[in-house]
C-alpha cells in the first residue's frame, strides 16, 4: 500500500459542495406552494433512452420537419429546453468533468427566488416536515470534485467546505442543525450557510456579471454600476459570502489542515483566513484563465481581489500564460508593496509562490464507464445510423466563450470551400442550456438553420444541433465513434473535453482539433491547432483531419495519450497538495516574519574564541546609508575609519560585497589596507592582496543595448531619473525622480516590459532593488564571489550581512555552510529574508 499523500488534514473548499439536500414534499404541497423557491425536490426522473431496439429501426429524421433536433428520437429527452424553474436536480448534467464557472450555473431560480419570493403561510411547516436526504450535487467544479476523489484513498483525511447550492432561508434552524450534522458526520462535508441574498449578490449578479466576463476577456458595459457603494451592492454581498466562508473555515480549523480553496468565487477567503490564522497551511488554485493586467486593472475593486488571493502561500494557474498574466497585474498594481519574481511574489514579511498545475482527468474511472454495456450500445446504434459518413462531435455550453457560433460558420465555411463533402459529413453539437437569457441561442440556431438549408437534402443532413445535454454513456459514445472532435473555445481555462476525447480514441486514434485560447493548447502539441476566429483556418483543419493518414493519425494520438496520462487528475492533485506543504514549510522556515533582532551578546564568546572570521558586507544600505545619486558616499572617511579598524586584526578577513562597479568601489574604499572587495554584485573580485578578477568571462553582453533602449524610454517618461550602466549589468535608478510614486509605477512598467519583451530570449533577469531596476545576466550571484573567496581561507566564525535581494542568495549559500562552527547571516530591516537575524538600521 503505498503511504498517504499527506499526513495532515485537507480541507478542500469551492462555491459547492460535492453534496446537497433534497426535499421530498408530495405533489399536493408542491402545487400549493407555487415554486417560488427552488428547493431540491424529488421528482420522477425524465428516461433519456426509451429503449435502444426502438431507437435502432428510426431513419434519418426530415431536415425540414426538424431543424434543431433532427434526432431526437435517437437521442429521447422529456427535458424540456428551458429548465424546469424548480428542479435544480434536472439543470445539471453531472457527465462533465471540466472546469466551474458560470458553466456550471446553479439553478437559475436561485435568481428567481429573491425577485419572485413571496411569504408562504405554510411554508416553514413544509420543510420542517418533509423527509430530505442527501444526494450528490450535480453543480460546481465537477472536475475538482472527480480529481479529489481519484485520490482519496491516499489521503489521511478529506473535507469539503461549501454551500448547498440551494436557497435555505426557508429551512428551519433545526432543520439546517440536521443537515450540517448529517453531511459532517456521514460525508465529510461542512456546509456554509449564506443568506439567499448574499447569494444572489455574489455569485448572480458580481460572479457573473463582472468577475466572469472580466477574466474571460469581456468587459461589462459598466462593471463600476454592479460595485457602487450601495448598501446592497454585488461588491458588499461578494465579500460578505467569502467572509461566510472564512469563518466557517476557522472556526473548523484544526492545527495542520491543508486548506485549498478553489476559483475566482473565493478570492478574498485566502487573505480572511490569513488574518485569523496567520500561520495556516493556504493554497489557492484559479481553474478559470487570469486575464492579462489591460484587462484586470479595469475592475475597480481590483487592488482588493490581489490583495485577498495573496494571502495563500501557494497560487496555482492552468497554464504559464495565466501565471505571467498574474504577476504582471500584481507587479502593476500592487507595485508599492510587493516585488515580483519568476517564482513568485515578494511581500513584506511572506513570499507567495506562483505555479502552474494543469488539471486533468481521471482515465482509469473513465475507462472503467466506457466498458459499461450501454455505451457499447449506443457505439453500434450511432455506427449503424451514419453508417458510411464521417462525424464531427462537440459538446458545449451555450456560452459566448465557447465559441459555438464560431463552430458553425466554419464548418459553413468547410461544406463551401469543400464541397466534395457534403453528404458526407454530419457535425453533432451538443449544445448545453446556460441560466441566463443571452442572444447567443437564437444566433446559433439560425447559422444552422442556414447551413441546414443550404447543404441539406432528403436522406442528408449537415448539422445535428442539439439544444439540451445527453447522458454520460451516449456522450462517451459520441466522442468514441467520432472521426474528429472540434473545439473553438474562444477563452477558456482548461478544457477537458479534449482529454476525454483522447482517452475514448483509444481504438480510432482520429485527430483533435484544438483552438489556440483553450488551456490544453499549449500542452496538446499534437492536435491540429486553429484560431477560432479564422474561418478559413477552421475549414481548412477540418479537411486536414478527415484526409490525414491512419499513419500520421496514430502517432499524433499517442502523443497526446502520453500527455493525457501524464498529466491526470491524480498527478494534478498531489501534485498542488506536496508543492503547498513544501512552500508553506520552506515559507516558515526561510521567511517568517519572527526574525529576530541580532544582539552581538549571543554570539560574542564565538567571536573571541575564534581562530579566523571572514566578514562578508554589503555595501549601500548595509555599510553606508543609500545615496541620492549612485556610487556616491557622504561618510567615506567613517567608513574607512570602520574597516581599516576591522581589517587591523589578523584574525579578521573583510570583504565588501556590493553593487558597485570596481573603479566606484577602488575610489571609495580603495586606501583601505588588507580588504577585499567583490563589485556588481558579485561579477567581479579582487582578492586579499590580488587584482581585480572577471568571475563570468564568457557571458553574451548582447542584450545591454535592448535593455538600454527601454530604459531610456521610462527615463524619458520619468522625470529626474537615469540610467547607470556597468560591465556586466544596467541599473535604472529612480531614487531622485521628482515622483516617488510615479518613479516606483514606472519601475513596475519597466520591469514587465523588460521580463516580456526579452526574458525569454536572453538569460537574464530584472531584479527590484531599493529605488532601482537592474538588469543582469541570471547565473550572477554574490554567492559566486563567496565561493571563491572561500577557496583561500577556512574561516570558524563567519558575519554575512546585507540589506535587499541582491544579497539573498549569498545569505542562503553561507547558510548551509557545515563545515563553519558559527555562521551569522543579518539583513537590515525586519522584512521575511533568508537571514536568520536583522538590525534595524545603518551599520554605525
Amino acid at each position: 500500500m503505498s503511504p498517504p499523500l499527506s499526513i495532515h488534514r485537507v480541507v478542500v473548499v469551492s462555491l459547492f459542495l460535492p453534496y446537497t439536500a433534497s426535499f421530498d414534499i408530495g405533489k399536493d404541497k408542491e402545487y400549493k406552494y407555487s415554486r417560488p423557491v427552488d428547493i431540491n425536490l424529488t421528482v420522477p426522473k425524465p428516461n433519456l433512452i426509451e429503449g435502444l431496439a426502438a431507437k435502432r429501426a428510426d431513419g434519418p429524421a426530415s431536415p425540414i420537419q426538424q431543424v434543431e433536433d433532427p434526432i431526437n428520437k435517437l437521442f429521447p429527452s422529456k427535458v424540456p429546453t428551458t429548465p424546469p424553474q424548480t428542479l435544480t436536480s434536472l439543470t445539471q448534467p453531472r457527465s462533465r468533468a471540466q472546469n466551474s464557472g458560470i458553466d456550471k450555473k446553479l439553478s437559475p431560480s436561485i435568481s428567481s427566488f429573491t425577485r419572485k419570493r413571496r411569504v408562504s403561510i405554510d411554508s416553514s411547516n413544509i420543510f420542517a416536515e418533509a423527509p430530505w436526504t442527501i444526494e450528490p450535487c450535480t453543480q460546481g467544479n465537477i472536475g475538482l470534485q472527480n480529481a479529489i476523489n481519484s485520490v482519496a484513498h491516499n489521503l489521511t483525511k478529506r473535507v469539503w467546505v461549501g454551500t448547498l447550492g440551494m436557497p435555505t432561508d426557508t429551512l428551519t434552524d433545526k432543520t439546517r442543525v440536521d443537515i450540517r450534522a448529517k453531511l459532517t458526520t456521514e460525508y465529510d462535508s461542512i456546509p456554509v450557510i449564506v443568506p439567499d441574498h448574499d447569494f444572489e449578490g455574489h455569485y448572480n449578479q458580481f460572479c457573473k456579471q463582472v468577475l466572469w466576463p472580466t477574466f474571460h476577456y469581456v468587459l461589462p458595459d459598466n462593471p463600476k454600476k454592479q460595485i457602487q457603494e450601495d448598501e446592497d451592492t454585488s461588491w458588499k454581498h461578494y465579500v460578505a459570502l467569502n467572509q461566510h466562508f472564512a469563518d466557517t473555515i476557522t472556526e473548523n480549523y484544526q492545527p495542520g489542515d491543508i486548506i485549498w480553496i478553489n476559483d475566482y468565487h473565493l478570492l478574498l477567503v485566502p487573505g480572511m483566513i490569513r488574518k485569523k490564522l496567520p500561520n495556516a497551511m493556504i493554497g489557492f488554485f484559479l481553474h478559470i484563465p487570469f486575464p492579462s493586467s489591460e484587462i484586470f486593472r479595469c475592475l475597480p475593486v481590483r487592488k482588493e481581489l490581489l490583495e485577498g488571493v495573496l494571502g495563500a502561500d501557494l497560487i496555482g494557474f492552468q497554464t504559464y500564460s495565466f501565471a505571467r498574466h498574474f504577476l504582471q497585474t500584481c507587479s502593476r498594481i500592487l507595485s508599492s508593496i510587493l516585488e515580483t519574481t519568476p517564482k513568485g511574489i515578494q511581500l513584506e514579511n511572506n513570499f507567495v509562490s506562483v505555479g502552474i498545475f494543469p488539471i486533468g482527468i481521471d482515465i482509469q474511472a473513465l475507462n472503467d464507464k466506457r466498458k459499461d454495456p450501454e455505451v457499447l450500445e449506443w457505439i453500434e446504434v450511432l455506427g449503424e445510423k451514419y453508417n458510411g459518413k464521417k462525424l464531427v462531435v462537440a459538446r458545449d455550453k451555450l456560452d459566448y466563450v465557447k465559441g459555438v457560433r464560431q463552430k458553425m460558420l466554419a464548418f459553413e465555411t468547410f461544406l463551401t470551400m469543400h464541397p466534395e463533402w457534403q453528404g458526407k459529413v454530419v457535425l453533432i453539437q451538443v449544445a448545453l442550456s446556460t441560466t441566463e437569457q443571452n442572444e447567443l441561442q437564437s444566433q446559433v440556431s439560425d447559422v444552422v438553420a442556414r447551413i441546414n438549408s443550404k447543404f441539406s437534402n432528403l436522406a442528408y443532413q449537415p448539422v445535428v444541433y442539439l439544444h439540451k445535454d445527453i447522458t454520460f454513456s451516449q456522450y462517451l459514445a459520441l466522442l468514441s465513434t467520432a472521426d474528429v472532435c472540434l473545439i473553438t473555445s474562444l477563452r477558456d481555462g482548461m478544457n477537458l473535453t479534449s482529454h476525454e476525447y483522447v482517452v475514448c480514441q483509444e481504438t480510432k486514434h482520429r485527430p483533435l482539433i484544438l483552438s489556440e485560447f483553450a488551456g490544453t493548447y499549449g500542452s496538446f502539441g499534437a492536435a491540429i491547432r486553429i484560431n477560432p476566429w479564422d474561418y478559413q483556418e477552421c475549414a481548412n483543419a477540418i479537411h486536414e483531419a478527415l484526409i490525414i493518414s491512419d499513419e500520421e493519425a496514430t502517432t499524433k494520438w499517442k502523443e497526446l495519450y502520453a500527455y493525457a496520462s501524464l498529466n491526470s487528475a491524480q498527478h494534478w492533485t498531489e501534485n498542488f497538495v506536496s508543492e503547498l506543504e513544501k512552500v508553506h514549510s520552506d515559507m516558515q522556515r526561510r521567511f517568517s516574519i519572527h526574525i529576530p533582532h541580532l544582539n552581538p551578546r549571543s554570539f560574542l564568546g564565538d567571536f573571541r574564541n575564534s581562530q579566523k572570521r571572514l566578514f562578508l558586507l554589503d555595501y549601500d544600505g548595509t555599510l553606508a546609508a543609500y545615496e541620492k545619486a549612485p556610487n556616491t558616499n557622504n561618510s567615506t572617511k567613517r567608513l574607512v575609519d570602520l574597516l581599516t579598524r576591522l581589517t587591523s586584526d589578523s584574525r579578521n578577513v573583510v570583504y565588501v560585497m556590493s553593487g558597485r562597479t570596481s573603479d566606484s568601489l577602488e575610489e571609495q574604499l580603495g586606501e583601505v589596507p588588507n580588504l577585499g572587495m567583490s563589485a556588481e554584485n558579485g561579477s567581479y573580485l579582487k582578492l586579499i592582496g590580488g587584482k581585480w578578477e572577471n568571475l563570468f568571462t564568457d557571458l553574451d553582453m548582447s542584450w545591454k543595448e535592448q535593455v538600454n533602449e527601454i530604459f531610456e524610454y521610462y527615463t524619458e517618461r520619468t522625470p529626474g531619473s537615469l540610467i547607470e550602466k556597468k560591465n556586466l549589468s544596467i541599473v535604472w535608478h529612480y531614487r531622485t525622480a521628482d515622483n516617488s510614486n510615479y518613479g516606483a509605477w514606472q519601475a513596475a512598467e519597466c520591469q514587465n516590459h523588460i521580463q516580456d519583451a526579452l526574458g525569454s530570449t536572453y538569460p537574464i533577469h530584472a531584479i527590484a532593488g531599493n529605488k532601482n531596476i537592474e538588469v543582469m545576466a541570471r547565473n550572477i550571484s554574490k554567492s559566486v564571489a563567496v565561493r571563491q573567496i572561500l577557496t583561500t581561507i577556512e574561516p570558524d566564525f563567519i558575519l554575512c550581512m546585507g540589506d535587499d535581494r541582491t544579497d539573498e542568495d549569498m545569505f542562503d549559500f553561507v547558510n548551509k555552510l557545515d563545515n563553519v562552527k558559527t555562521v551569522i547571516t543579518c539583513t537590515v530591516g525586519s522584512k521575511s529574508s533568508e537571514a536568520k537575524w536583522f538590525v534595524s538600521g545603518v551599520l554605525r
